[in-house]
């Protein structure tokens, strides 16, 4: 659970930095790396299920 976290705080913080220096508003930008931020929690959360094989 922990380096899926960690991994999901980077990949949400490299978005959010890559849509600030693209030009967008720092609302949009921190936007789009919660989204990021989301998005990787629930991809690695659900391949995480599928490798253990249980089931929520």
């Amino acid at each position: 659970m922990a380096i899926i976290l960690i991994v999901a705080v980077l990949a949400g913080a490299a978005g959010g930095l890559l849509s600030w220096l693209g030009g967008s508003a720092v609302a949009n930008a921190i936007l789009t790396g919660a989204g990021s931020f989301a998005g990787t929690v629930i991809l690695l959360l659900a391949i995480g299920y599928f490798l253990v094989g249980e089931k929520p």
